[in-house]
């Protein structure tokens, strides 16, 4: 007999949850436990979903019911419902409020899988270079022409390759440092979209962080090359930017939950 008593603290969803899809031709119901959505069909299979499981819910119209206290449990979760009508159109989402956000490593695992997100991604990439771009010339408008802004935003937004002043040997450094950070976050190096196409967050997140310390040291660092000394720089640069690879893992974060919704 299920239980159908409003849970007074619902899970939420973890690390591993998925997208749930409730659909077919076989006419379906949705009811709860304290912590599981349970769905049973024609032939009374019964199969349960621990909310921890479930990042969120997309749903027939036709042929699946939904009981009064399973759309509460979901929404006490945070967990987001979108139904679809027999075309695949989709008629209406519920959404919870207030939301428990998803964790990062939950949403770009999500987001990979999509068809177009190794596309998105590309494109948050081409995004960020422009931010980094814009903030350099900002910061160096006295010194850059409109003729070096041009050729620099063609190398390095559009082509990903930026001018390298540092000694490349503070790359292994930068890439050492973007490691740490992904694995104090919970993040794995790589992600995979839904053909199997690599995407290297680990260096593209350095990169992200060697163009702007390229482009910040200018010329004046071209004569640096022994390891102490680009140790060094490193060091201080990465002290007083510290912000900066959480600025694009926060908005690599708000860009993977927009796609979730969309």
């Amino acid at each position: 007999m299920l239980n159908t008593r409003h849970p007074k603290r619902s899970a939420q969803p973890g690390p591993g949850a998925r997208a749930l899809y409730l659909g077919g031709r076989e006419h379906k119901r949705v009811t709860c436990t304290d912590a599981a959505l349970v769905v049973t069909n024609e032939r009374a299979q019964v199969l349960r979903f621990p909310l921890a499981r479930v990042a969120r819910v997309v749903s027939s119209a036709d042929v699946v019911d939904w009981s009064g206290t399973a759309l509460a449990l979901c929404m006490r979760a945070g967990i987001g419902i979108t139904w679809l009508d027999a075309r695949g159109q989709a008629l209406g989402s519920l959404y919870a409020q207030p939301r428990q956000s998803a964790s990062l490593a939950t949403a770009l695992e999500l987001w990979s899988e999509r068809a177009d997100g190794p596309e998105r991604y590309q494109n948050w990439l081409r995004a960020r270079r422009m931010d980094t771009l814009v903030r350099w010339q900002q910061e160096h408008q006295d010194t850059v022409t409109p003729q070096q802004w041009e050729a620099t935003k063609r190398d390095y937004v559009y082509g990903g390759h930026v001018l390298v002043h540092l000694n490349p040997e503070l790359r292994s450094l930068c890439l050492a440092y973007v490691a740490a950070q992904l694995n104090s976050h919970g993040l794995t190096p790589q992600l995979w979209g839904p053909r199997l196409q690599a995407m290297n967050l680990d260096e593209d997140l350095c990169n992200l962080l060697w163009a702007e310390m390229n482009l910040g040291a200018g010329t004046l660092a071209d004569q640096t090359t022994d390891s102490a000394t680009a140790t060094e720089l490193f060091e201080r640069w990465s002290a007083r930017n510290a912000s900066a690879l959480t600025l694009h893992l926060v908005h690599l974060h708000r860009t993977a939950l927009k796609a979730m919704h969309t």
